[in-house]
């Protein structure tokens, strides 16, 4: 995509990364989009619920079984989702 020689080319790069290129695989699965889509909705709504308050003040007010479950399934989650470990192309020179 950085190397395309025209926007065509990165066009085509970018659309076959969801599936748009006839002959090729998709890089990102429509689960992954899914899951991308909602982490960002949830993200954005919890900003906008937050937007006259601080994270301090609403975690204040819940009750310290719901924050330790929260504190939990973050860590699952950084756990169960860290994939495979392909390093990021920039780092292998």
């Amino acid at each position: 995509f950085f190397r395309a020689s025209d926007f065509t080319v990165a066009s085509r790069m970018l659309g076959g990364m969801f599936g748009r290129h006839v002959h090729g695989d998709a890089i990102l699965s429509t689960r992954e989009i899914l899951q991308v889509a909602i982490v960002t909705i949830c993200v954005i709504t919890v900003h906008w619920m937050l937007r006259d308050s601080n994270i301090e003040t609403a975690v204040t007010r819940l009750p310290r079984w719901v924050v330790t479950t929260a504190w939990a399934l973050m860590a699952c989650a950084i756990i169960l989702t860290q994939g495979n470990s392909n390093a990021f192309i920039y780092f292998q020179f």
